[in-house]
């Protein structure tokens, strides 16, 4: 057997196998989905896995916010096979956040008649059968897709992921849970913004929202603290149809100035106050009082006689008398103790000093943490902290404009 034929023969067995590993079929169909409108595009059964290939358009109406604000796809979704029970997995995706127990997240749509483009890979099915993809079987809201069916013989050119996915970036928001407390995230392309919301009492009542803006692109990015808008909600119930109608509340995002005034001026009247109480109790701590008691008694005893007539009748009369008289009083005297005095004042005058130096302490690191602009270079972050003037609310939008992207929040 010559040369060139054994290789002929290994290029014709490896373009075959080749073909039969990584084979793509267009125009897969579904007999029944969920309520919002997907397309499946194309289904590639390769060696190891089976990618799908999906996309989605939000409604060309101006409320398509009210059905399609957002999107994901839980963690438990997985494939069946027509005849089989056995269910293959979800491995992962691409452009499509993945919703599970430890983290909440899922990709937000921005417009209307929007267009998202996106992959979910599973362990690797059959070829030729059809095949549901189910989310969740007890949620008829779910992305429960039954009958997917495609032409085997349709085959079509091998997917290029990222030019599938190039045009249709996602923006994702997601929380987890660290220490007890929950973080709030949006990511868009390659900036990640993270929020760590507080109730904090100090120097006043405020929502306390910790910050971090990481910064994953090529390029520097600025953070601007004025481009952040807050908003507050409460909700009254419409009886006659049993919905909620929001009301708006108007908050105040304090700039770092602000809070820093508020900070100096309470700093300042406590101050006052500590001062008052060192200085009166120094002055205090020099005088002392003593006083004394003291008692008195006098006797005194004494006599009357009468001499008199009635009628022809002689007489006479005597009174005997005495008195016992005690005296009380008390004397108090004040002196000075100088060098007492002196001593307490010093006192007085450190524990002041202490106290206000504690106070511009905090103060200092009260303003090294507020959030101020700041540039942040290409593979770095920046963190500090912002305070919103406490009001009761039932919900909190907030919005922070980086590169000229919204990054919303909800609270």
């Amino acid at each position: 057997m010559s040369k060139l034929y054994i290789i002929c023969t290994i290029l014709f067995y490896s373009l075959f196998i080749g073909v039969k590993a990584h084979a793509q079929y267009a125009g897969a169909k579904y007999e029944k989905g969920p309520y919002t409108k997907m397309e499946i595009l194309q289904v590639d059964n390769r060696e190891l896995s089976t990618m799908v290939y999906m996309a989605y358009t939000t409604p060309d109406a101006d409320n398509w916010n009210e059905t399609s604000s957002w999107m994901n796809f839980g963690d438990k979704t997985f494939i069946q096979v027509e005849g089989s029970s056995k269910q293959y997995h979800m491995i992962s995706t691409i452009n499509m956040p993945i919703n599970s127990e430890a983290e909440n997240k899922y990709m937000m749509f921005d417009r209307r008649n929007q267009r998202h483009q996106f992959i979910l890979e599973f362990e690797k099915i059959p070829e030729g059968k059809s095949f549901d993809i189910i989310e969740d079987v007890n949620n008829p809201n779910a992305f429960n897709f039954y009958g997917i069916t495609y032409t085997p013989t349709d085959s079509n050119s091998y997917v290029d992921v990222d030019e599938f996915i190039a045009g249709y970036p996602v923006k994702e928001m997601g929380r987890y849970v660290v220490k007890g407390n929950t973080v709030s995230y949006v990511k868009f392309k390659d900036v990640v913004v993270n929020i760590t919301p507080f109730l904090a009492k100090q120097y006043g009542k405020y929502y306390n929202m910790n910050i971090c803006v990481q910064n994953f692109s090529k390029k520097s990015i600025l953070f601007n603290p004025n481009n952040i808008k807050v908003e507050g909600y409460n909700f009254k119930v419409d009886k006659t149809n049993n919905t909620y109608i929001p009301q708006q509340v108007e908050l105040q995002l304090l700039t770092y100035a602000e809070y820093d005034k508020i900070v100096k001026r309470k700093q300042s009247w406590n101050n006052f106050w500590v001062a008052l109480g060192e200085g009166m109790a120094a002055y205090g701590a020099g005088q002392s009082t003593s006083t004394t008691t003291y008692s008195g008694s006098a006797y005194t005893t004494g006599s009357a006689h009468a001499y008199g007539y009635v009628g022809n009748t002689y007489g006479y009369a005597n009174a005997y008398g005495s008195s016992y008289t005690t005296t009380y009083g008390q004397s108090t005297t004040r002196t000075y103790d100088g060098a007492a005095a002196y001593a307490a004042q010093q006192r007085a005058n450190e524990n002041y000093a202490n106290y206000a130096n504690s106070q511009s302490q905090i103060r200092q690191q009260l303003g090294d943490g507020y959030v101020k602009m700041n540039t942040v270079p290409s593979g770095a972050d920046y963190s500090g902290y912002f305070n919103i003037k406490y009001k009761k609310i039932t919900r909190m939008s907030l919005e922070i404009i980086i590169d000229g992207e919204v990054y919303p929040f909800t609270f």
